[in-house]
């Protein structure tokens, strides 16, 4: 094979090399901006709950802040498609135009073959050559070389079929980037007028808020007290649960079963559901600055997922309901264990397990506020491997 018949081969494999990874960094790209497009779609729908009432100005703004979040997320997955398709359209471009110029050398050595061919034909001398053979043995090698001539003469027409239907190929993807290109750059346009509304409405609700920011300070700062010391309170019956765990005396068959338990729950690290459906995060885990009043800092043992009124809370795993308990700024609260794990469901307004009882993967455990105020309609979840506080954010579904 000739160097100019491998060029093509050459840069069709270069060609779907660079397919194969961009494609999968588009596909990543793609799920990214799903999944904050579904969160954006869940949070307008609990918005659409909350703005008749002016007493949810605070659940409010956490909504929109989170919805701002999630805009900002796939404003930046099209950009980083954008650039994707920028990079792959040029470096499809420059693949077309070195598949044209090989086209055209395939073509231009077609042609002279053809018009030898046909030059010999008109002057017989195909039949000359074969006849002027000196013996038999020279006719057969004359024929074989004639054979030879045809055959690579056919190879050079499906060679130009070949890169003719890759180029082909390539065009049509170049115009299917291009149109997806397009497409992408009027979906960014619409995000970013999206996001600026958000903004805008987002400095809004701060401006309310700071109309009552005295009022408001107190309460938030009162009732930041009482989650805290509920906090430390759960730590406390945590530690108690552990110790009781510890000292419990087990058969083998018993001991078997919680390490049997902890494996499979720790197996689900990152595949856990939410133990509320249509819910989003409006308070993450750790140390940050409270989502809605400037200046105070909160320590959060867990996350906090707010959702619809009187929304059902569910177990997040298999598992025993270990403790039932009740504390000021967290309301009732649930522990399950999981083996070695403990999962705690807090802010619920009502319970509907009992202490003892064996649960399964998603059995309702309580319920969320019914009432008026969406500052309450949250579920407190927390996660713990015996005494030490994990993130439940990293324990979740992707």
């Amino acid at each position: 094979m000739t160097v100019r018949s491998r060029i093509p081969l050459l840069l069709l494999l270069f060609m779907l090399m660079a397919t194969g990874v961009s494609a999968q960094s588009v596909e990543s790209l793609r799920d990214q901006i799903r999944k904050a497009e579904e969160e954006i779609r869940i949070t307008n729908e609990l918005l659409s709950k909350t703005q008749n009432n002016k007493k949810l100005t605070q659940s409010e703004l956490k909504l929109i802040q989170n919805r701002i979040k999630n805009r900002k997320k796939v404003i930046a997955g099209l950009e980083a498609q954008i650039r994707l398709a920028d990079r792959d359209i040029s470096a499809k471009s420059a693949t077309i135009g070195g598949l044209r110029q090989q086209l055209d050398v395939l073509r231009k050595d077609y042609a002279a073959m053809i018009y030898n061919a046909y030059k010999n034909y008109k002057l017989n001398n195909f039949l000359v050559f074969l006849f002027a053979s000196e013996d038999f043995n020279d006719a057969t090698k004359r024929i074989a070389y004639m054979r030879r001539y045809n055959a690579m003469r056919e190879r050079k027409a499906a060679e130009i079929d070949s890169v003719t239907r890759v180029l082909n190929g390539q065009i049509a993807e170049l115009d299917n980037q291009k149109n997806e290109l397009s497409q992408n750059k009027a979906s960014k346009d619409k995000e970013v007028t999206a996001l600026s509304a958000d903004e805008s409405k987002q400095q809004r609700v701060y401006a309310n808020l700071r109309s009552q920011e005295s009022k408001l300070s107190r309460e938030i700062k009162a009732k930041q007290q009482q989650i805290q010391k509920a906090q430390q309170q759960i730590a406390r019956i945590i530690a108690e649960e552990s110790r009781k765990s510890t000292s419990t005396v087990r058969s083998a068959a018993e001991q078997q079963q919680i390490t049997a338990l902890s494996g499979r729950f720790d197996q689900n690290k990152g595949k856990l559901p939410y133990p509320v459906s249509g819910g989003v995060i409006v308070d993450s885990y750790g140390v940050h600055a409270h989502p809605t009043q400037k200046g105070l800092t909160i320590n959060n043992k867990g996350v906090n997922i707010a959702a619809g009124k009187g929304a059902a809370v569910r177990s997040v795993f298999e598992g025993e309901v270990t403790r039932i308990f009740f504390f000021q700024g967290l309301k009732n609260s649930v522990m399950v264990r999981h083996g070695n794990y403990l999962t705690v469901y807090s802010n619920l307004e009502s319970v509907t397990v009992k202490t003892g009882d064996k649960i399964k993967l998603n059995q309702q455990v309580g319920t969320l506020s019914s009432g008026d105020d969406a500052d309450d309609c949250y579920v407190h979840f927390e996660i713990w491997r015996e005494t030490e506080n994990l993130n439940p954010q990293a324990w979740f579904a992707r």
